[in-house]
C-alpha cells in the first residue's frame, strides 16, 4: 500500500509546526518582549520590581520551545524520505505516538489532530499491510509454495 495519504498529513503537520513557530517567536514573543512587563505589573502588581527579568525568562522559554517546534517539522520533512510504501515500520509509530503525545501535552490542538488522523491512517494500512502478507503466505502454504 501507498503511504501518500501519510506523507501529505506529515507535510501539513510540517508546515503547522513551521507557522506555529514563526508566529509565536515573531508575533507574540515580539509583542510579550516589549509589552510583558507592562501586562504582569497590571496582574500581579507585588511583581513590580522583578518582572523584567520575568520576562526575559519567559521570552528565553518561548523562543526555545519554538526552536524545538520548527527543528520538529523540519526533521518530520527530512524523515519523509524514509517512509517505504508496503512495508511496517514500528519506529513510525512510536514516532507518531510521541509526537500526539507532546502536542497534546503542550496544548497544540491543530497538531494534535493531524499527528492522531496520521497514527490512525498508519496503522490501519499497517494492519492491511500485515493481512496480505499473512494472506499470501497462507495461499503458498495451502497450494504448494507457488
Amino acid at each position: 500500500m501507498k503511504r501518500q495519504t501519510e506523507r501529505r498529513l506529515l507535510t501539513a503537520v510540517s508546515i503547522w509546526h513551521f507557522i506555529n513557530g514563526i508566529l509565536t517567536i515573531f508575533v507574540f514573543g515580539l509583542w510579550f518582549k516589549n509589552n510583558g512587563d507592562t501586562a504582569i505589573n497590571q496582574l500581579y502588581p507585588e511583581l513590580a520590581g522583578g518582572s523584567s527579568s520575568f520576562v526575559d525568562i519567559l521570552y528565553t522559554v518561548l523562543t526555545s520551545y519554538s526552536i524545538i517546534v520548527i527543528l520538529i517539522g523540519a526533521g518530520n520533512i527530512y524523515s519523509l524520505k524514509k517512509l517505504k510504501d508496503n512495508e511496517i515500520q514500528r519506529k513510525w509509530q512510536g514516532w507518531l505516538l510521541l509526537m500526539l503525545l507532546a502536542s497534546f501535552i503542550s496544548f497544540d490542538v491543530i497538531a494534535s489532530l493531524l499527528y492522531l488522523i496520521t497514527l490512525v491512517t498508519y496503522s490501519s494500512k499497517n494492519k492491511a499491510i500485515e493481512l496480505s502478507q499473512n494472506n499470501q503466505t497462507h495461499y503458498q502454504l495451502a497450494n504448494g509454495g507457488l
